[in-house]
């Protein structure tokens, strides 16, 4: 679903041909199983300016998420991907910290390729917020999730 920055393969980045038959994708599949089935998590409705889905920008072209803690239930999640705070430029880190957001990333949504060919593709994700949670900064909360994968 090329999802993953790592399934990028513009000839630029790579060090061989990314069309030859021994260099094949890295696609993490379970990965996007997974991303697959949380799509759930962000709904789309119609507006004047058409049709528009959580996490977007207005433009199209950058997708945001936040990262909580302790672990939510989906509805929760849904309501938290809906906050405006999230698309700010600078996030109100008081205000996500009161909701159990550690960090805001946001990725940029690029064109790979022309007509009728190109591929859509996320660039790496930048992190737009971090955020203190009792007392550890976001270092310690990767670590942490690390631990737990």
């Amino acid at each position: 679903m090329r999802w993953d920055p790592a399934e990028d393969r513009r000839y630029a980045l790579l060090d061989r041909d990314p069309t030859a038959s021994g260099n094949k994708p890295r696609t993490v599949w379970m990965a996007n199983l997974l991303a697959y089935r949380a799509l759930a998590l962000f709904p789309s409705a119609p507006t004047p300016w058409g049709l528009r889905t959580t996490g977007w920008s207005r433009s199209g072209e950058a997708f945001t998420w936040p990262l909580w803690r302790p672990p939510a239930a989906p509805d929760t999640i849904r309501s938290l991907m809906l906050l405006d705070e999230l698309g700010k430029p600078v996030p109100d880190r008081r205000g996500l910290r009161a909701r159990g957001i550690v960090a805001v990333y946001r990725a940029q949504r690029i064109k790979v390729g022309s007509a009728p060919n190109f591929k859509i593709n996320f660039t790496p994700a930048q992190e737009r917020a971090s955020v203190a949670w009792q007392g550890r900064t976001m270092d310690a909360h990767r670590e942490g999730v690390a631990e737990f994968l």
